[in-house]
């Protein structure tokens, strides 16, 4: 284009243009002979036989100038530019009104109906013609075209580095797989920690890269990193098996290697791989016929073949063919403007077409003409053009540098055979088309047909390389055939060529002999020994075979081989044969363990499997390991060395395997979930909490509930605290830590009626953090002071005017008795407007020992504990009704920031109290937001990694969301109940206002009142009886011990609940 635009601005002499171009840095070393071939295919046309009806110079080679032909000018001046020509679409409104651009592939494929996202705004298409997309604005509707095709710039080679070293410097922080769990945790606290402070990033993202990076770590060992790439392999779906090269080398280099190593395959197998391709590794799809030791995988490239690999890919695939085209629009063969209009891009893609196959004709003919490896053409363009693919589509160069480093030893590469896909595989598995590395569309991909988890978990990923004992056992026993009469046991014959006669002895099968001897009667079958002495059983039909598989072997009774059956075996082929039967039914082996059962050496028995391994029906690795037999809890240690499967077994080892680990977190039970609760709330022997900092604990807990005010304290705290003391809790409330009141008032405190009662044991009143108080009435509604009576207002507005008061202070100004007092505080109590510093004034009005002041003689001063102990507030001020005059100052965004903030914190709030939070549990939270609210909240939480969703407790419907600690301890005592034989009967009794009464909310029977009188009894979590209305009803037919001990832990009918004795200071 250069020397085109030069010699169209004025003639020029060869040599001094030469120098010209010499003088430009990107052309310093240019050699004489590339400068004199691109003026010869600029005169002379692209190829010899093209013709010259497209050439822009004369070239006098006589008097070593060059003139410009008549097009030359134009042509240089409309379409000058290197930036390539991506074919974009205008988009545009059925007004005309410009929207933007489509790239072409894109706008192509699309159909009209489409939505696709450009801007911040979704576009409906209405149809595309020429180079215009006619589209209309979708009204917000969500795109169904999900990605955009087309190139992108990869990471660097110096950002992936940087992203190997950041994974190598957590993987170390975290600590290896084989850590205490304690320990673990801790470390990953702290890596935390480093990593939010070190990058400045929040700690959610924090938490999520060093969960994903410990979860990889736990699955298979080790981090990937620039120093060890691993090559994992697993079963998928189908039946074949995928390979994930884990390399963070960023896409120029793992497409590189992808397309290399895949044309490899192609060559060695004869059959061409799926594959894909990102910033952090690629994926080859294998087929069943696939089998092979993946360490095999990493000699098959190297820097002696890795280029030659990777130009013969590059010419199969669209990125040669588009850089083709680009170059020739840059040298101006094909031009992008002719005539002042705009070539269309299809007829440029024909041109290049066109030209590629005048010079390039092997490439674009039959391929079944071609064999062995194309030869690239020494032709300026096209050299270019692979010049372009290696160093600007790819990174060859780092390529190779990878490639030297693993053959130096400075890079380890590492082989694991999963169970499943580890964590670091699942964004390769579900890659768009953008990352195929080759042609097939995404409804084809093997990859897809791989099941992934739905979350990460440190637990649950542990060594995926570890099969489990029983499903090896399973698979085996389940391998075995039938044998139900002399010719299903002549179909076993067929199938095992030889089968050792110690299984045809009498006693060794049930009835074997006896079909064995009718077998050998009818001529069918015959024992066959070898010199050694071993015999085994053959079918006349495999009689030839067995034969040639231990030579000098005689055959007693002889016998005639039936007509049409082969009799020229070699003993290779012998062999390989009685292997295959053996192998499709023994499960894992080792080929000592061949070699003893076929009588053969053990050599014979390793040439033998290896040729099974090249047909791809058996796979090497090491697929027992240490294991204990659970009849004689004996350790069995497994043969050292190499192990053989079946391909078809072995993917049902695996595929039982997964199923095990899944049955292993399927669902717990109802009563299960209460047994855990009992235990996370400290009601169960031995969780019990103490001291004012396990008051904290329980009140943070217990929060966001308006329990009636005489059950507080002996049916919730004294189950909950070792020992409990009330001044626990008056420390708690006089130091502003706790606060106490009516969090949601009923619908009759908002009437304008006569005074409400006052102040009762079965009042509702809350405890709370103080801290917490605001997200806990962000949506609570506070009584109009207006439905006060006459007391209770006047009351009220002293306490607003004067501040918090004693109440032997409001006694003198108000005129009001004390039990006037008392019962007007009651009545804004119950209200939800006062408080008070101390729990104590609640504790005395409930109990009904405030006294009245004697009427002795002014010398005897007695204590008067009107209205209990401390001072009276107002902690929340009523608003009247009128929406207009309701509305805080606070403007719209603040408000919705307050709101989801309160929503967040209610959200954590609930996942304290349950552990598992569904939906159903609302039922005991009426001052909790709606289900639909909280749902967009958990969701997110869970795509930050930060909670699980899923089916814990089996029975309630819809989502369900958990804490990871949760659900271990959900598992565990799963696990520990199937374990116990002699499990020991739990009895809890409760309070029918204990939220852990869920009797009918999670059970079939009817619920039980939450009224303070009534009671629940559980057994092992079970509700077997409730206490209603003084009367005991039995819920669950019970053996006479176990309805002796719920009685005797049951309440005296027709008495009042007993009170516990608290434990009070002496002073």
């Amino acid at each position: 284009q250069q020397i085109v635009a030069e010699v169209a601005a004025r003639e020029w002499k060869s040599d001094d243009l030469f120098e010209l171009v010499r003088g430009a840095a990107p052309y310093a070393r240019l050699e004489r002979e590339s400068f004199d071939r691109v003026v010869d295919f600029l005169s002379e046309g692209i190829t010899d036989t093209s013709g010259r009806g497209r050439v822009y110079l004369h070239h006098d080679r006589v008097g070593r100038r060059l003139r410009p032909r008549k097009s030359a000018r134009l042509s240089a001046c409309t379409n000058a530019g290197a930036i390539p020509d991506i074919g974009s679409y205008r988009v545009v409104t059925e007004e005309n009104s410009f929207v933007g651009t489509l790239d072409e592939d894109f706008a192509i494929e699309s159909q009209a109906g489409d939505v696709f996202l450009l801007g911040n705004t979704s576009w409906r298409i209405h149809h595309v013609r020429g180079e215009r997309v006619t589209v209309s604005d979708a009204g917000g509707a969500p795109p169904t075209i999900p990605f955009w095709r087309g190139e992108a710039p990869g990471r660097t080679w110096e950002l992936s580095q940087e992203v190997s070293h950041l994974r190598e410097e957590v993987a170390e922080r975290i600590g290896g797989p084989g850590d205490a769990q304690d320990q673990r945790t801790r470390r990953m606290g702290e890596a935390t920690v480093w990593l939010a402070t070190e990058t400045l990033c929040n700690e959610h993202a924090a938490r999520q890269i060093v969960e994903y990076v410990a979860s990889q770590q736990a699955a298979v060992g080790m981090v990937p990193s620039g120093k060890r790439v691993l090559f994992e392999r697993f079963f998928d779906e189908a039946g074949g098996m995928q390979v994930v090269i884990h390399a963070p080398f960023g896409s120029r280099i793992n497409r590189a290697w992808g397309l290399a190593l895949r044309k490899r395959f192609c060559r060695s197998f004869d059959f061409e791989l799926q594959a894909t391709a990102d910033d952090d590794g690629f994926i080859l799809s294998l087929g069943p016929q696939h089998s092979f030791p993946l360490e095999s995988l990493f000699g098959m490239l190297g820097p002696h073949n890795a280029r030659n690999l990777l130009e013969q890919a590059l010419l199969a695939v669209p990125v040669f063919q588009l850089r083709w085209r680009w170059n020739l629009t840059r040298a101006l063969v094909v031009l992008r403007r002719n005539g002042g209009k705009k070539v269309p891009h299809a007829i440029q893609r024909f041109r290049a077409d066109d030209l590629l196959t005048a010079v390039f004709p092997k490439l674009t003919g039959c391929q079944e003409n071609i064999t062995g490896d194309h030869e690239i053409p020494d032709h300026p363009l096209v050299q270019q053009t692979m010049h372009d693919c290696l160093h600007e589509a790819l990174d060859f160069e780092g390529f190779e540098s990878v490639l030297g480093g693993v053959d130096c030893g400075d890079i380890e590469l590492v082989g694991r055979d999963t169970r499943e896909p580890s964590p670091f595989s699942w964004e390769l598995l579900n890659a768009n088309p953008y990352a195929f590395l080759d042609g097939g569309e995404i409804q084809e991909r093997r990859a897809r047909a791989v099941a992934t988890r739905r979350s990460l978990s440190v637990e649950e990923l542990g060594d995926l390389g570890r099969l489990d004992p029983e499903a090896i056992r399973q698979v085996v026993d389940e391998a075995q055939p039938a044998v139900r009469n002399a010719d299903e046991l002549h179909d076993l014959l067929l199938s095992r060529i030889v089968l050792a006669s110690t299984a045809l002895e009498p006693g060794a099968e049930s009835s074997w002999n006896e079909w064995f001897s009718e077998l050998v009667e009818a001529g069918r079958a015959t024992t066959v020994t070898t010199p050694g002495g071993h015999s085994c059983g053959v079918a006349a039909e495999r009689l030839p075979v067995a034969l040639a598989l231990h030579q000098d072997a005689t055959a007693d009774p002889g016998i005639d081989v039936p007509e049409g059956v082969p009799t020229e075996f070699s003993s290779t082929g012998a062999r390989v044969a009685a292997v295959r039967g053996l192998v499709e039914v023994c499960g894992p082996t080792t080929d000592a363990e061949v070699a003893t059962q076929l009588a053969i050496t053990p050599t014979q028995a390793t040439a033998a499997l290896e040729a099974l391994e090249g047909e791809g029906t058996v796979l090497r690795g090491r697929f027992r390991a240490t294991t204990t037999d659970p009849g004689t809890s004996d350790v069995q240690q497994t043969p050292a060395g190499v192990e053989w499967c079946h391909r078809r077994l072995l993917a049902r080892i695996h595929r039982l395997t997964v199923e095990g680990l899944r049955r292993q977190i399927r669902p717990i039970d109802v009563p299960t979930f209460q047994r855990f609760l009992a235990r996370h709330h400290g009601l169960h022997p031995g969780t019990q909490r103490t001291g004012s900092g396990g008051l904290f604990e329980v009140i943070g807990l217990l929060q966001g509930l308006d329990v009636p005010a005489g059950n507080w304290e002996t049916d919730l705290l004294s189950k909950r605290l070792a020992g409990y003391r009330e001044s626990w809790l008056d420390e708690l409330t006089l130091s502003g830590e706790v606060g106490w009141g009516r969090l949601y008032p009923s619908a009759a405190a908002f009437e304008r009626t006569r005074p409400m009662s006052s102040l009762s044991r079965t009042a509702p009143l809350g405890l709370f953090l103080r801290e917490d108080l605001q997200w806990l009435t962000h949506w609570g509604r506070v009584p109009n002071p207006d439905s006060l009576g006459d007391t209770a207002r006047d009351l009220f507005d002293r306490l607003g005017k004067n501040g918090a008061q004693f109440a032997t202070d409001l006694l003198k100004p108000t005129g009001l008795l004390p039990d006037q007092l008392t019962s007007s505080l009651g009545e804004l109590v119950r209200r939800g407007l006062v408080t008070c510093d101390t729990f104590a004034g609640v504790r005395q009005i409930v109990a009904g020992t405030a006294s009245r002041r004697g009427r002795r003689g002014r010398r005897i001063r007695t204590r008067q504990p009107v209205g209990g102990a401390g001072r009276w507030s107002i902690w929340r001020r009523g608003q009247p009704d009128d929406p207009d005059t309701s509305a805080g100052t606070e403007s719209d965004s603040e408000q919705r920031m307050a709101e989801a903030d309160a929503l967040e914190q209610w959200a954590w709030q609930l996942l304290r109290r349950w552990g598992v939070v569904f939906r159903d549990l609302l039922a005991r939270e009426p001052g909790a937001p709606r289900w639909w609210q909280l749902l967009s909240v958990f969701r997110r939480l869970e795509a930050r990694g930060e909670i699980r969703g899923g089916r814990f407790v089996e029975g309630p419907g819809g989502e369900q969301f958990a804490l990871g600690e949760t659900v271990r301890r959900l598992r565990q005592l799963r696990d520990e109940a199937l374990q116990d034989n002699e499990p020991e009967t739990e009895i809890l009794v409760i309070s029918a206002t204990d939220p852990l009464n869920l009797v009918g909310i999670l059970t079939d029977t009817g619920r039980v009142p939450a009224t303070s009188q009534n009671r629940v009894a559980l057994v092992n979590g079970r509700p077997v009886a409730a206490i209603t209305g003084g009367e005991l009803e039995w819920l669950e037919d019970l053996d006479e011990t176990t309805r002796l001990a719920v009685e005797a832990e049951l309440p005296r009918l027709g008495s009042l609940p007993p009170r516990p004795v608290l434990a009070t200071e002496t002073h």
